[in-house]
């Protein structure tokens, strides 16, 4: 779910507004800024519920280094921060911070397809400076420790108004940033993006000069692919075609509504196209001879699962009670999995390492990332003392928890070995892939009993067939 750098400018300074923004309407002509930079949008406006102000948190939250997901079949909000975690759920009075309980004095709801908070509760908890100018009505807002940091400038792609994970076009840009039409780019150094094409086939974009090497990310509910392409800014021909600083091209492409783009920002110079799916798809980013000429073929999408068998070469993960490597286990019991779960042609089944090669952390998760893969598992065995036996599965981020509990719930019953439960820690490669993604320890290979099975085909078999039932239960495969 993404949101408006607005609505957090909103929620952080009505929380310390004078107390009459608390408990009443607000006078008219409030000023924000953000590290002196002027915001202006068209939100959703906040209003006063049972004494409490309530606010539009759509947020595109990268800008105080936070995460928000939606789940729509619970209908939570999960807001995480460094080790902050928030869990809120629409229409309930009662939150978990960092797992403990809190109430709530009123419940978020939903209001014209916008999640609104409660901006008291929320508000402490964002870690915002801010400065009250009674003369000229204007709050004045600073990250906590970036105060000095260069103003947040230009449009945001912000939060829909027709259900909570939606993404709308850009709100209109401030007058004098630069992003506004007929304006030239804030940065001198920006290259031209001269070109925005999309055929039947492929997105291609072309600059003036300079390289093209954007970031890129899929979002769902509604499905998009969202290309930004740094140090860029519009260029004349395509900077008129820029309504409210959002403009439009119609799509040839059987899998993509249309195309929107626009000045993303102007500090750092960013040039954001969206496309609009009419459903899931994948994108193939093409080579290309020419640095400032850039195109991706757009796809239909196929579900791609990474099975990932833990450590590998010179990295043998715990030793077992009778010297055996971990690495050995993971590799056979992970080679099952795919030999069992390639046999569904609706599964794309990629393996992090086929043999016995070392693939770093960061490897195995840019491996997935770029991949755009819908699971990610791996595969791993476990070491402590030798009384200690039994199953556990690790997730990190909310969106793993599902899958973690499938996961879970399957290898224990075919293990055999207790139930040591679903625990979130902070992996690697369960933290920086952006998939739901789950590490199951399969059993304590410094337990006699553990480690005399996991290392008997017959048990490496049943454990895999467990995990292919779990993967195509939570992928929902008949």
């Amino acid at each position: 779910m993404k949101f408006p750098a607005f609505c957090l400018m909103l929620l952080v300074c009505m929380l310390f507004l004078p107390t009459y923004a608390m408990g009443a309407e607000s006078p008219s002509g409030i000023m924000l800024y953000m590290n002196e930079k002027k915001l202006v949008s068209n939100e959703v406006q906040p209003r006063i519920v049972s004494g409490n102000t309530i606010v539009p948190v759509r947020i595109i939250v990268e800008e105080i280094g936070a995460k928000v997901s939606w789940d729509e079949p619970t209908r939570k909000v999960t807001i995480v921060k460094d080790d902050m975690n928030i869990q809120l759920v629409i229409d309930s009075k009662t939150a978990l911070i960092k797992g403990k309980k809190e109430s709530l004095e009123v419940a978020p709801i939903i209001e014209k397809g916008n999640t609104m908070l409660p901006l008291r509760f929320i508000g402490q908890l964002m870690g915002i400076e801010f400065k009250w100018d009674s003369l000229t009505s204007s709050v004045h807002m600073f990250k906590k420790d970036d105060s000095d940091s260069k103003p947040v400038t230009g449009p945001i792609d912000v939060g829909g108004d027709s259900n909570p994970g939606e993404v709308k076009p850009p709100k209109p840009p401030v007058p004098g940033t630069g992003t506004d039409p007929g304006t030239k780019p804030v940065d001198p150094n920006a290259h031209l993006l001269t070109s925005i094409v999309l055929s039947e086939k492929e997105l291609a974009v072309a600059a003036k000069d300079g390289s093209l090497v954007p970031t890129m990310m899929k979002l769902a509910n509604p499905n998009r692919i969202v290309f930004d392409f740094p140090n860029t800014s519009l260029d004349p021909s395509l900077q008129k075609l820029l309504v409210n600083n959002t403009g439009e091209l119609p799509s040839k492409h059987p899998l993509v509504e249309k195309v929107r783009f626009s000045n993303f920002s102007d500090n750092p110079a960013t040039v954001r196209i969206i496309l609009d799916l009419k459903g899931s798809a994948d994108y193939r980013v093409q080579p290309s001879k020419l640095t400032n000429q850039w195109t991706a073929t757009i796809v239909e999408h196929q579900l791609t699962v990474v099975i990932d068998a833990g450590h590998g070469d010179n990295d043998p993960g715990a030793l077992s009670i009778t010297g055996k490597h971990e690495k050995d286990f993971t590799l056979a019991t992970a080679k099952k999995v795919e030999q069992l779960l390639v046999q569904d042609k609706r599964v794309n089944v990629l393996m992090t390492r086929s043999d016995d090669t070392f693939i770093p952390l960061d490897g195995r998760v840019s491996f997935a990332n770029d991949i755009q893969s819908d699971l990610f598992l791996s595969i791993h065995g476990n070491s402590a003392k030798a009384t200690v036996s039994g199953t556990e599965t690790y997730y990190n981020r909310p969106e793993s928890i599902a899958f973690a509990n499938v996961i879970h719930k399957n290898v224990v019953a075919a293990a055999g070995f207790p139930d040591r439960k679903v625990r979130q820690a902070d992996f690697r490669v369960i933290t920086k892939t952006t998939m739901p993604a789950v590490l199951v320890e399969v059993g304590y290979l410094s337990n006699k009993n553990d480690e005399s099975a996991m290392y008997k085909e017959a048990f490496q078999d049943k454990v895999a067939v467990s995990i292919v039932a779990a993967i195509k239960e939570y992928l929902n495969l008949k």
